[in-house]
């Protein structure tokens, strides 16, 4: 974590007042990991210690365990992603809620320490089988998780850098991303999202046929490459990375190859690697963290990408004012956290054939009649934002 997490960078004043202070800036490590206890429990229908190990930036470390059934976790997971996949209302107000309950038992039994240590960000150290937790999504009874914390994600420690950078005026941004595709559907807005990601730095795009798998490995694997930003479709095939497909402007690409980044980059990593594709947080068996995690592990501090299906028009807007928040110095947990808000508040919204944004800002525009439709009734519902998740380093 951060040497003076009090102050970890600094906020540059641009369109409008930050809601970010440093000052207040107190992120903390979260362990969580399920061990096998089946006949070891008071309770007999326990099957698993649940362990949670709270890890502050100061401070002693915290330790709680708790008897769960696994089988109860993954109904009320599966109930969850049910109800976030149909854009259901996820029932907050009910404490038995899936939502609700999935709170109860990942984080209540620090909730105590977090908030008298008032801490604001929270790196996940999830086991394989909750990495497909969408914590942004769950509910304490006043707010959602993603609303009230920034939230980072890993697989392991020892994957994650903790050490800060050095803060540049002008990040270097490598934008992709096709519209165009034969045998799948269109993404129209994957055009104005590029232009408008890349609004605030300074910016390399490729779009569509310039897009070639060759172009993303040659420019990400440039060290003066700070963040890539990849618009396209995304599909898991059974036999892991190698069968995965990352779709570039002339055809698929697989997983694997985004390993050579590593090579090519030498010790400088990326310092974000987002990916506005289709369900690309989580793969099959051999991969569990997908396009992401490989980003994560092949040259990247940080990566986003999504728990399931997403809305297009809604992610397209989800990216632009993230990067919004971003160029403003916002640390990345924060600035997707300040995005969630915007979204579940209804602070972000359609007006016309525009996606307004924090600060009066307009995220999209043009849309046609058929994308005003798919979000004219609002992006509150944690569908639009709880799935886009953020691996890796947090700030």
């Amino acid at each position: 974590m951060p040497q003076n997490p009090s102050q970890p960078v600094s906020v540059r004043a641009a369109n409008g007042a930050s809601p970010f202070d440093p000052a207040l800036y107190n992120p903390a490590i979260l362990r969580i990991g399920f061990s096998e206890a089946k006949g070891k429990t008071a309770n007999p229908q326990a099957d698993a210690f649940l362990d949670l190990t709270l890890v502050p930036a100061d401070g002693e470390v915290q330790g709680s365990r708790s008897e769960v059934s696994l089988k109860r976790f993954t109904e009320l997971l599966r109930k969850l992603y049910g109800q976030s996949a149909s854009q259901s209302q996820l029932d907050v107000s009910d404490p038995g809620s899936p939502a609700r309950q999935l709170h109860s038992i990942l984080f209540q039994p620090v909730v105590e320490q977090i908030e008298k240590q008032r801490i604001t960000t929270l790196l996940i150290s999830a086991d394989a089988g909750l990495q497909a937790v969408p914590f942004a999504a769950l509910h304490d009874g006043q707010s959602y998780l993603g609303e009230r914390y920034g939230l980072g994600l890993t697989p392991a420690l020892g994957l994650t850098r903790l050490e800060v950078l050095p803060e540049k005026a002008k990040p270097q941004l490598l934008a992709v991303g096709a519209s165009e595709f034969v045998g799948l559907n269109p993404l129209p807005l994957v055009p104005q999202e590029l232009n408008q990601v890349g609004k605030g730095e300074a910016t390399q795009l490729f779009l569509n046929r310039s897009f070639t798998p060759q172009v993303l490995l040659e420019k990400a694997g440039d060290p003066l490459i700070d963040r890539v930003h990849v618009a396209t479709h995304a599909e898991f095939l059974p036999g892991g990375p190698a069968a995965a497909r990352l779709y570039s402007g002339i055809g698929p690409m697989s997983l694997d190859q985004l390993a050579e980044l590593r090579q090519r980059r030498g010790e400088t990593q990326l310092d974000l690697f987002s990916l506005s594709a289709c369900r690309t947080a989580l793969g099959d068996a051999d991969s569990e963290l997908g396009f992401a995690g490989l980003a994560l592990q092949a040259a990247s501090r940080s990566a986003i990408g999504s728990l399931w299906y997403v809305d297009d028009v809604a992610t397209s807007a989800l990216f632009v004012q993230f990067y919004r928040f971003l160029d403003r110095g916002i640390p990345k947990a924060e600035a997707l956290q300040y995005t969630r808000r915007a979204m579940a508040s209804g602070t972000m919204r359609l007006v016309g054939d525009q996606v307004i944004g924090s600060g009066g800002d307009v995220l999209l525009s043009g849309l046609t009649t058929a994308q005003q439709r798919r979000i004219d009734g609002g992006l509150e519902n944690p569908f639009f934002w709880a799935g886009i998740v953020l691996l890796g380093t947090p700030w």
